[in-house]
């Protein structure tokens, strides 16, 4: 599973993150996607790999401005982890 951290800014409120949000799950197939207009970051969570240039063609397309892109591989963690 990897996870991706997109610094996305211009979010204003929770109708942003929600744009965002809806816009990724349509045009990318993903397990969970977050938004903060506080910390202007999307985390993203996927079994696959990602385009990075699809994802800024994608966010540009909404108006917000994409900065950075950070991919990391994503721990599931259950009840029990140590």
């Amino acid at each position: 599973m990897y996870k991706y951290i997109l610094k996305v800014y211009g979010m204003r409120c929770g109708m942003c993150e929600s744009h965002i949000n809806d816009v990724i799950r349509r045009n990318f197939n993903v397990k969970r996607v977050n938004s903060s207009h506080i910390k202007n970051t999307t985390t993203i969570f996927t079994e696959e790999e990602l385009c990075e240039d699809a994802i800024r063609k994608v966010i540009d397309a909404t108006g917000y401005e994409l900065t950075t892109i950070e991919k990391a591989d994503a721990v599931k963690k259950g009840l029990f982890w140590r």
